[in-house]
């Protein structure tokens, strides 16, 4: 049997995930949600700062390039602390570098602020995406019924627990990848004694392509596993993580580019929006309602990308499960 091509796949995923636009609705207010707990008291905070304070005039007239040092500095509490970020962007930190990861989740432990809000706000979407996302993959897994939200329910009661779980491994494999792959490595040379610039550059660049493989795979792999597990109508999810490792090894390369397809897709709303989206003034309610409604337009075109990569994980292992074996050459006659 011929192999599906990219785009077939491609094509396929999406139409599977508008299939169940019941449950990307679902997700959709979900998100909204966690953004009003994340922003409602940022916003509060923001403007009991700034509301009638020299430094809201000095934002106003122009950008400062100096106005976030100066506004953390006097006012620390709004924003939090962003150290444990800035080590994180940096490569990982001093506590990771010696090898003390405890160090770092103490510190993201104690962050407050919007900081603080941030990480939990986070948190909070990865844990009910993983639960909603065993929903999907039951719906993708099902003969029928896949636009019903009830069916939707259920299979988040049946999958959300196993599909969780497989979400817990995924962020424990980045992590592990992060720092024994990234961070780990670039402890075996030391850049100040390489003699020209760009080699230790290109041994960043390399460090990091070969994390972001590594990271994939991971990423791959959960995913593949929760379409098996729809596929099998099972709940164990070590038993549909080893089936879904064992579909990405066998394509490494057309998993990656269907991945970079979705990635893509979920990608060129924001790109859209940053490029032509406009700023509300303050005064036209009416402009308001009209940003907002596209700020959720492209928000679901986004979880639609994210959940029809999973819907063309499971149109894909059905395919292969369903394809004949290939066949045996026959013995030749045994010569009289």
């Amino acid at each position: 049997m011929k192999r599906p091509s990219l785009a077939a796949l491609f094509g396929r995923g999406l139409s599977s995930a508008l299939a169940t636009w019941k449950g990307l609705l679902l997700l959709l207010a979900v998100n909204a949600l966690l953004a009003f707990v994340l922003t409602r008291p940022v916003a509060a905070s923001l403007h009991e700062v700034l509301d009638r304070n020299p430094l809201a005039d000095r934002l106003l007239k122009g950008a400062d390039a100096l106005f976030f040092l100066d506004f953390t500095r006097a006012h620390p509490d709004v924003l939090g602390d962003t150290r444990p970020w800035e080590g994180i962007a940096s490569g990982g930190g001093d506590a990771l570098d010696r090898g003390e990861p405890r160090e770092v989740l103490r510190g993201f432990a104690g962050m407050s602020g919007a900081s603080g809000a941030l990480l939990a706000v986070g948190l909070a979407n990865a844990l009910l995406s993983a639960l909603l996302a065993g929903g999907f993959a039951g719906r993708f897994g099902a003969d029928s019924e896949r636009g019903s939200l009830a069916a939707f329910g259920a299979d988040v009661g049946r999958f959300g627990v196993p599909s969780l779980l497989l979400g817990i491994l995924s962020i424990v494999g980045l992590v592990a990848a992060y720092r024994w792959v990234f961070v780990a490595s670039g402890a075996l040379y030391d850049p100040r004694e390489l003699r020209y610039e760009w080699e230790a550059v290109a041994l960043l660049l390399g460090r990091l392509l070969v994390f972001l493989l590594v990271a994939a795979y991971v990423r791959r792999s959960v995913l593949y596993a929760r379409a098996a597990m729809g596929l099998s109508r099972s709940v164990n999810p070590l038993g549909a993580l080893f089936r879904g490792a064992g579909f990405v090894a066998g394509r490494p390369v057309r998993t990656l580019l269907l991945e970079i397809l979705f990635a893509a897709a979920g990608l060129l709303p924001l790109a859209l929006w940053a490029s032509f989206a406009e700023s509300w003034d303050g005064k036209d309610p009416a402009q308001l309602a009209l940003l907002l409604a596209l700020q959720q337009v492209v928000l679901f075109i986004r979880i639609a990308a994210r959940v029809g990569h999973l819907g063309a994980a499971s149109a894909w292992m059905r395919r292969a499960a369903e394809a004949p074996p290939a066949p045996t050459p026959s013995a030749e006659p045994a010569a009289a």
